[in-house]
């Protein structure tokens, strides 16, 4: 069954609206040629038997929209069939893999099937954009459709986006044209234009047509903050944020009106889009500024590029941001890759190690693998992992060969890093045995398994060694299984090479936490589709993410 509008993460998202998104029945399409059967029934992939070439063994047709995805993405799915399976997603993926996927999926241009509204997939791609926090895009996605600039709803979305990006009066405008338009919306946005309204005339100080807005909304019945937020305004007071609410953007514009809200409820409350709109907007105080980027980059919601350059235009704002900027400035190897670390350690205790790892690329970059910091290695192998530079990994590793050691089991410390070189690596042809081979008591049960599944999983070695330790050991149960059903239709998918629905099925089989937070099964069944629907790289990248927060490191880490 479809979830309800409350329950979806698509705000207007409902079983009729769904239906909307598609101008005829699958029948009519197929009798009027617009559509292959074969396209709309996923079981009928075919072969062609005289030929013996079956369709999903032939490499996919590019898309020409920048995507790096095939021109038939949405094979398998109908619209309907898309709105549904992005309604019980968890937004945003916590995942860097899986959210770079979804940016990708998302963004692209192409309608799911023949005979679709294209202004009905507009909406749902900016509603699942502003879900997801990526407010820069949603701009871009509506000023592509030439419908938005007469169709109600993406109207409405055009004024919320506008007011929410701070150009309320591009918005206020188009709000007011809605007003006589709006029995044409679903009830969602009719809320979110009577808000918009309300929110136009406060701001030129008609409280009471706010407080007529504030009424309506509740008599709509669609809980949220909004229409509380709209009343303590119309009524002169300063609103305060209700406890376990969920800020949009647009909300924070008719909540400031009141005043500047507490920090720490601010953040706490705000959504993806309103920590990415606060991250971005050189009029909210700077240490609100930088509290939103960490958050929105702990969600994929902002890129590490743009963390460290608000780290660097909002120097002083807190204790990690001094030790970016000291771990940038320093010119002395020793006392950077101190800072390096103390910065690593702090962003891991703020739950930011990832984004951490990615922000201290260029200090890294600026040191050399040489003996004198030899017990840096370990982090520099890190900050080249989460950055894809799989040869300056290499070249940390490589650092093990030179240090020395008395002890002769310690000679290479650094060998077990190699194999998870290799393992993220999508260019490499190593066996993935390579620096597995001599496994000690570095690798707990659970990583045993973990690490056997993974390799397993992207077809490469797995060491007899590894296979005996993992076997004396119960498979660990704990992590995120999907719905029954999800990994059969999972395989389905990607063995008919359904892309876009392959990564939707990929993020519903891992869940909210991704690769780390999986069930071995989950994580096993997903590395198995993207490689085979071709989405190789992805796969790898997701098979660091499994391994790295509990790969072996040194005690002087």
């Amino acid at each position: 069954m479809s979830p309800g509008p409350e329950k979806s993460p698509l705000r207007f998202f409902h079983p009729a609206l769904a239906a909307s998104l598609v101008f005829a029945t699958a029948s009519v399409a197929v009798a009027q040629g617009t559509v292959k059967r074969e396209d709309l029934a996923p079981s009928a992939a075919y072969e062609e038997h005289g030929r013996g070439v079956v369709r999903e063994d032939l490499d996919p047709v590019m898309a020409a929209d920048g995507s790096g995805l095939p021109h038939e993405l949405w094979n398998g799915l109908s619209a309907e069939q898309f709105a549904q399976a992005i309604a019980v997603l968890d937004l945003p993926p916590r995942s860097p893999a899986l959210h770079a996927l979804w940016r990708r999926l998302i963004g692209a241009d192409t309608v799911p099937v023949s005979g679709t509204d294209g202004s009905r997939f507009t909406a749902l791609r900016v509603e699942a954009l502003d879900q997801t926090g990526l407010i820069d895009e949603v701009a871009a996605v509506l000023a592509r459709d030439p419908s938005a600039s007469n169709d109600p709803l993406l109207l409405a979305l055009t004024a919320r986006n506008e007011i929410g990006l701070g150009n309320s009066e591009r918005g206020c405008e188009i709000g007011r044209g809605l007003l006589a338009r709006q029995s044409a919306l679903p009830k969602p946005m009719r809320g979110d234009v009577l808000l918009i309204n309300g929110y136009c005339g406060a701001m030129r100080g008609d409280t009471a047509g706010a407080a007529i807005q504030a009424g309506l909304m509740r008599e709509l019945d669609l809980g949220g903050a909004g229409a509380d937020l709209l009343d303590a305004v119309a009524g002169g007071l300063k609103p305060d944020i209700p406890a376990g609410s969920k800020l949009s953007l647009l909300d924070y514009r008719v909540a400031a009106l009141g005043g500047a809200a507490d920090r720490d409820k601010l953040i706490a409350s705000a959504s993806p889009a309103l920590l990415a709109g606060l991250a971005h907007d050189p009029r909210v105080a700077a240490d609100i500024r930088v509290s939103a980027g960490e958050a929105a980059a702990s969600l994929n919601a902002i890129s590490y590029q743009d963390l460290a350059a608000l780290y660097r235009s909002n120097a002083g704002a807190s204790e990690r941001v001094k030790l970016f900027t000291s771990a940038e400035s320093e010119r002395t190897p020793f006392k950077k890759a101190r800072l390096i670390r103390a910065f690593l350690d702090d962003a891991r205790r703020a739950d930011l190690y990832w984004p951490g790892l990615k922000v201290m690329v260029e200090p890294t970059q600026a040191l050399q693998p040489v003996p004198e910091i030899g017990w840096f290695a370990e982090t520099a192998i890190e900050v080249n992992l989460a950055a894809g530079n799989f040869d300056g990994a290499r070249a940390w590793t490589r650092l093990g060969e030179q240090l020395g050691t008395p002890n002769p089991a310690a000679s290479q410390p650094l060998v077990h890093w190699t194999a998870l070189v290799d393992i993220a690596d999508p260019t490499s042809v190593a066996d993935g045995g390579r620096g597995l081979s001599s496994i000690d008591g570095r690798f707990d049960a659970a990583l045993l398994h973990r690490l056997a599944t993974v390799l397993d999983a992207l077809d490469m070695h797995v060491p007899t060694g590894l296979w005996e330790m993992a076997s004396r050991s119960p498979q660990p149960a704990g992590g995120h299984l999907p719905d029954t059903g999800v990994l059969s239709e999972l395989a389905d998918a990607s063995q008919k090479r359904q892309f876009g629905r392959t990564v939707l099925l990929v993020m519903r089989a891992l869940g909210a936490q991704g690769a780390e937070g999986a069930h071995m099964i989950a994580l096993g069944d997903s590395l198995r589709a993207l490689n085979r629907a071709g989405l190789k790289a992805e796969a790898r990248q997701l098979a660091l993410e499994a391994l790295l927060a509990s790969w072996p490191r040194s005690v002087s880490q």
